[in-house]
């Protein structure tokens, strides 16, 4: 038997940033979905469906199409999209900056470069 002093518990940084993750539950994340050592990455948009708080992974499908796709990925593959009643969670992207964009009518996302910033409005 151990003391409650022998077993680790996560910090408050950490038990916060697990909440956070767990809260990507429904949510629609932009997920690389190849492996490490893959020549090029494949990103896409997918819905998470999952986060295990022990292994901290993501079960995520992709629902493009009809053949709907279900991956397990380490959250360093996942990046989550602002919310969109936040608008506080929005970044803004330099000239120059290196940016994932969706082909249009895909759940597919590529490299671009912004070339020129968007300039947003008040109530966006």
């Amino acid at each position: 038997m151990t003391a409650d002093s022998d077993i680790s518990r996560p910090t408050p940084s950490v038990r916060n940033d697990l909440d956070a993750l767990s809260s990507l539950m429904g949510e629609q994340v932009a997920a690389r979905v190849t492996q490490e050592n893959a020549e090029y990455d494949e990103w896409f948009v997918v819905k998470v469906i999952r986060f295990d708080r022990e292994t901290r992974e993501f079960e995520v499908l992709d629902e493009e199409g009809g053949g709907q796709r279900k991956y397990k990925l380490p959250w360093s593959h996942i990046i989550p999209f602002p919310k969109r009643n936040d608008p506080s969670g929005a970044q803004d992207f330099p000239t120059g900056k290196q940016v994932l964009a969706v082909y249009p009518s895909t759940t597919a996302l590529y490299k671009a470069t912004v070339v020129q910033p968007r300039k947003r409005k008040a109530d966006e």
